[in-house]
């Protein structure tokens, strides 16, 4: 009796692969669907972005403190939430009610100039006449009214927006604590896995895409390190000089309008103007100052000094901090700004030209792969070497076997 050859398994049947039409279908399902859940949860755009911002920003201390130290990355990226946490809750605790009624100040006396600023331009302006050379000015025979309207009317979504943005401050609500936490716990756990995540894309992508993951990601690098970070450098310097000149001038609310001048530099070409605007407006109706100057000329001191920190800033220090700019024409930017502002609200406004830059170099890429074009016709610069760091004097004294250099 022969034996039967046992026969060998038969291979799984191949997925079957999707025709053009199908792929279409499926696609614009896909597309529809993450365009409703993004109209749908709109609001939580900015709370996202914070948390990527957060990320961004702690991430070199974490690489520092890994590096130097010798420490595992969980370890470093606890310390530096620990370590801000504690930051936090000593401003708080120091200087939070401060800080507060101050903003709360700044605010009421704003919304108050802005009733009584009509009736002072009318009666120190409109009903005077103005004598230069052989012409006469009389802006009283001309109509302000319709371009006031129209301007209240341009700045009241935004006044309304602050005004509900400092009532909770005021008011301490549960919510504000609420988003905070929240955008710092996910900051933390994005910080555990931010070594995987590049990694983790690149095995996501089809065979192929993994080296224009890398360069995508190359590029990204330096328009959000030469904004977000030289920017947030940037609003700091400028925030700390307004702060300190306007309350040596004795101008009213001289911290808060600081912290004005940092959330201002975030808009571009038209915040350092509108921070500039409201220092002299207090300093205007603020009743008096230790100068002895007329309000107009103190308002005008004010202004000057505006000017004059600012041309620091921009010829000293923005140089030195930004470097190159994102290649953007400032027209393009500023009508970005009103684009993003009305997407994403305050959060795009603050973020128009990394946002810009970065449609930009993805709007670049889609063209070159429709077209059949090289996306990346130079090769990928070089990574600058590391900089050799200098371990501090009281340092090496304290710890005599620490190297002078660390790389």
């Amino acid at each position: 009796m022969s034996q039967i050859a046992p026969q060998p398994a038969a291979d799984p049947p191949a997925s079957p692969r999707w025709n053009t039409p199908t792929k279409f279908l499926v696609a614009l399902v896909i597309f529809l669907l993450v365009g409703s859940l993004l109209a749908q949860f709109s609001g939580l755009a900015g709370p996202v972005i914070f948390c990527a911002i957060l990320t961004y920003l702690l991430s070199p201390l974490v690489e520092a403190l890994s590096r130097r130290f010798r420490l595992a990355w969980h370890v470093s990226v606890n310390l530096t939430y620990a370590g801000l946490v504690v930051a936090i809750v000593a401003v708080l605790t120091v200087a939070g009610i401060a800080i507060e009624q101050q903003i709360v100040g700044l605010y009421n006396t704003v919304v108050e100039i802005s009733a009584d600023l009509p009736g002072f331009v009318e009666t120190n302006v409109l009903n005077r006449s103005f004598t230069i050379g052989p012409f006469v000015i009389a802006p009283a025979n001309l109509d302000f009214q319709p371009l006031y309207d129209q301007l209240i009317a341009a700045i009241q979504p935004a006044l309304s927006q602050t005004g509900s943005l400092v009532g909770s401050i005021a008011s301490g609500t549960a919510t504000v604590l609420g988003w905070f936490l929240l955008i710092l716990l996910v900051s933390y756990y994005l910080m555990h896995d931010l070594q995987r995540l590049l990694p983790g894309l690149e095995r996501a992508m089809p065979a192929g895409y993994a080296y224009d993951v890398r360069r995508l990601a190359a590029e990204l690098g330096p328009i959000w390190n030469a904004y977000l970070r030289g920017q947030v450098t940037l609003a700091l310097i400028i925030g700390a000089m307004v702060g300190v000149t306007m309350t040596f001038l004795g101008v009213r609310y001289g911290p808060v309008l600081g912290l004005v001048s940092v959330m201002a530099e975030f808009i571009p070409y038209v915040g350092p103007t509108l921070s500039a605007l409201i220092g002299a407006l207090i300093g205007l109706f603020q009743g008096g100052n230790w100068l002895g100057l007329s309000p107009v000329v103190y308002a005008l001191l004010i202004l000057g000094m505006y000017t004059l920190l600012q041309q620091i800033q921009g010829n000293v220090f923005y140089p030195r901090i930004m470097g190159s700019s994102l290649g953007l024409h400032p027209a393009v930017i500023l009508f970005g700004a009103i684009v993003m502002a009305q997407l994403l609200g305050f959060v795009g406004l603050l973020l128009a030209a990394p946002l810009l830059a970065t449609v930009k170099l993805f709007g670049r890429y889609l063209y070159c792969k429709l077209f059949d074009l090289d996306p990346w016709p130079e090769p990928p610069a070089p990574p600058p070497p590391p900089k050799a760091v200098e371990w501090p004097r009281w340092l090496r004294r304290l710890w005599p076997g620490q190297p002078r250099k660390s790389a």
